[in-house]
């Protein structure tokens, strides 16, 4: 197909505000009506064959103008290979002990696509699962949520074969492989734990919202309902305490919590303090007390109190540690005589270790945990959750932009520590490649951190140089300067590579989280047009030399911020974009929906239909010139609709006033992350790094 597809442009009026289903208080009445041209490309069930014809006929357009470029697809994918160890495994970790029986870990094999689930003791080593086996004659096959039981008898695992992220639990003795039947249904994102003969597990409803959580009981296979939470605006999630002894029920919202609590010995919930308004917390338990991660008396970062066993309602909450507003904590990890609290810190991830002397918290010998390296930007310590509660020992990763993951083993007594692992990067040398952060001044003042990555002696920083501009921004999830083999090929071919830490997330804590959604939503946006223009401005790159990428709510990012300057941006890649603001978020039947009203605002309200017409990407398509675009969407994707790309293609096609690229690629068997082949998500990504370099006249005849 050699023409761009033409989406019918059917009349259809969509109205937000007092109008049928659940849409919250407050209601615009009467409703705002919105025209949607391009409504009818949405198909609840996937079974739409006017609709599907249409995703069908435009990956065949994608397909046409790419066909050309077969070769330099080709030739990208063995590129992007040529820097990852394809014959590679993890390092193997313990069960429970550092005398373990058994250490378990994952191999992959060169020309295979799927992980080799392994364990070995000190004689033998032995295959558990071989993913790729399993896999065999499947379109779309994802095993995750693999769990081996204490005892090392059994093992665990949730399949989805569709990308709807519904997974069919497994359960399997090791030693003969016999799959054991269970009356677990089938878990939406295979959220679950084992406790002894008991599976822990969180249900979701037909919006996909965790409601319930439920205990099965091995022995007798029955199934018990521990709780459940009706508010549309709520969810929950079950966790246990490191020492095995105590449980907790989370039920929150983006705003509020609430939790519940029980003992191995008794499975009945009760209310730990009632929630408030405003207030977050969660719980663990630790040595004859509970510890509390909150934000309550405005301590918008997080401090940690502690309240006795008994009396846990928040008015009998003191204070564990005194609240430094510079530290954001993010979690706290219980071992038998030490305390790890992790925060992050001016953008840098940081562990702090506690030890307990005769009972007590040693604060004032309380150190964080350092790594003596060369460079310029403070080092990420990101602690690995090794499930072993009697330990002095424990690992932790470093890794940046310019240097591949390493782990470490510390010595929580002595404070020393010794390389256990270094990921093998093949041609690669990281003395050729520098990272930098820097800030941009946002339209309020706000400066605004990017991590930034380049090859050194390509780089120029006269204007010359490409640039590709990554971004997320939403939720409080940070998208960490990490190291990535994939993005090898970008830089070396003079490509600079910059994440923009946009408010909206929270790099800089969560302070900077909140400054970026529901009405302060319009500054990650804006954020990320600061920092474009500074890049431009500081010879980082040209104008008009900028690609921007971002998946999901990344995808807002990027989608809002093309629509709001066209003239910025050369090229635009959406991952499975959430484009369609508006008429998703005002629509209580679309998944995921009325529980993230306190995210980005409910736009049946007259006050966030405002804020929100302002950046919803569809709603401001406009006659004018725009860059160069590929989206890509998932037909079976369950959190941002396929429907929402294609409309926004449709539309954007219908009115753009250029000749620039306008492509749509829908995988039809697969969902929101893609299928979990390797070799499949290197081809994808060497498709849009073809499409991208296209863009710019930068690829080699062949």
């Amino acid at each position: 197909m050699s023409t761009e597809p033409i989406a019918q442009r059917v009349k259809q009026t969509v109205k937000l505000g007092n109008v049928s289903g659940d849409r919250g208080k407050n209601l615009m009445d009467p409703p705002v009506e919105l025209t949607d041209h391009y409504y009818w490309l949405r198909s609840d069930k996937r079974d739409d064959k006017k609709v599907l014809s249409y995703l069908k006929s435009e990956n065949d357009y994608t397909e046409s103008v790419m066909n050309s470029h077969k070769l330099h697809v080709d030739n990208m994918f063995n590129e992007i290979k040529s820097h990852i160890k394809e014959t590679d495994q993890t390092y193997p970790r313990p069960k429970r002990s550092w005398n373990s029986e058994y250490r378990y870990f994952t191999r992959t094999i060169e020309g295979k696509s799927y992980p080799i689930y392994c364990r070995t003791n000190s004689t033998t080593e032995e295959i558990l699962i071989d993913v790729n086996v399993m896999a065999e004659g499947k379109t779309n096959y994802d095993l995750t949520s693999f769990i081996v039981t204490n005892d090392h008898k059994l093992m665990s695992y949730g399949i989805d074969e569709s990308g709807n992220e519904k997974y069919k639990l497994v359960i399997q003795s090791i030693d003969t492989k016999e799959t054991i039947p269970h009356n677990i249904p089938d878990l939406m994102y295979c959220s679950y734990f084992w406790y002894k003969d008991y599976i822990f597990y969180e249900m979701g409803d037909e919006t996909n919202r965790m409601f319930q959580v439920w205990v099965y009981n091995l022995n007798n296979k029955e199934n018990r309902l521990l709780f459940e939470n009706s508010n549309a605006l709520e969810s929950v999630s079950v966790s246990m305490s490191n020492d095995e002894t105590h449980f907790f029920i989370s039920s929150s919202s983006y705003d509020s919590s609430e939790t519940y609590y029980f003992t191995k010995d008794n499975f009945n919930p009760v209310i730990f303090s009632p929630k408030k308004e405003g207030v977050l917390y969660e719980v663990t338990y630790h040595q004859g007390r509970f510890l509390i991660i909150t934000n309550a008396d405005n301590c918008r970062n997080f401090k940690i109190m502690q309240c006795d066993n008994v009396n846990t309602s928040s008015e009998n909450w003191s204070e564990f540690i005194t609240y430094d507003k510079t530290m954001y904590i993010e979690d706290i990890h219980e071992l038998k005589d030490y305390l790890l609290v992790v925060y992050k810190k001016s953008g840098t991830n940081k562990i702090k270790a506690i030890k307990i002397v005769n009972g007590e918290y040693d604060f004032n010998n309380a150190y964080d945990i350092e790594l003596d390296l060369e460079s310029s930007i403070p080092p990420n310590i990101d602690l690995i959750c090794v499930d072993i509660y009697d330990t002095n020992k424990i690992w932790f990763s470093h890794e940046s932009l310019d240097t591949p993951v390493t782990l470490y083993e510390w010595n929580l007594n002595d404070k020393s520590y010794k390389t256990l692992f270094v990921k093998s990067v093949p041609n690669f040398n990281r003395e050729h490649y520098q990272s930098e952060r820097i800030f941009a001044k946002s339209h309020d003042g706000t400066m605004v951190p990017m991590s930034i990555v380049y090859k050194k002696n390509l780089f120029n920083k006269n204007s010359s140089n490409p640039l590709y501009l990554y971004g997320y921004g939403s939720y409080g999830c940070t998208i960490d300067p990490n190291f990535s083999s994939k993005i090898l090929p970008l830089l070396n071919r003079g490509f600079v590579y910059v994440i923009a830490h946009v408010r909206g997330s929270s790099f800089l804590g969560y302070e900077w989280y909140e400054a970026g959604k529901m009405e302060t939503k319009i500054n990650t946006f804006k954020d990320f047009i600061a920092c474009a223009e500074h890049l431009i401005s500081k010879g980082y790159t040209f104008r008009k030399g900028i690609t921007i990428e971002g998946r999901s709510a990344g995808g807002l990012l990027i989608g809002a911020c093309m629509t709001m300057r066209p003239d910025l941006f050369h090229t635009v890649i959406g991952g499975v974009p959430f484009v369609d603001v508006l008429t998703t978020m005002s629509d209580p039947s679309i998944p995921l929906t009325t529980e993230e009203w306190e995210q980005w605002g409910n736009p049946n309200q007259e006050k966030f239909y405002i804020l929100m017409k302002e950046y919803s990407p569809y709603d401001n398509i406009r006659p004018t010139t725009y860059p160069h675009v590929l989206m890509l969407a998932g037909l079976n994707d369950p959190r941002v609709a396929y429907w929402e790309p294609a409309k926004f293609v449709a539309k954007l096609r219908f009115h753009r006033t250029d000749k620039n690229l306008l492509l749509l690629k829908t995988e039809m068997d697969e969902g929101h992350f893609g299928g979990s082949d390797r070799y499949k998500y290197i081809k994808q990504m060497a498709f849009s790094y073809v499409f991208v370099l296209k863009t710019y006249n930068l690829l080699v005849k062949i």
